[in-house]
């Protein structure tokens, strides 16, 4: 029976061969990449960016469930 999925195999090698080649950069390389993004995005997305205590991005209804002390 054929499978009505399409086949995204590349797909998924693509982004494990991406993230092996990422992973494999120095520390100064990744920071240099980083301050890329942060010249081409706008502004206010790095400004109004909101992490928990371990760094995890949160969304505005995860951020008021933190500050309230229900994250999760």
């Amino acid at each position: 029976m054929k499978s009505s999925y399409p086949d995204i195999s590349e797909i998924l090698s693509a982004k494990a061969e991406r993230r092996q080649t990422l992973a494999a950069l120095s520390w100064e390389e990744k920071v240099a990449i980083i301050e890329q993004m942060q010249q081409l995005l706008p502004k206010r997305m790095w400004k109004d960016r909101v992490t928990d205590k371990k760094g995890a991005d949160l969304n505005q209804d995860a951020q008021q469930r933190y500050e309230d002390g229900r994250a999760g």
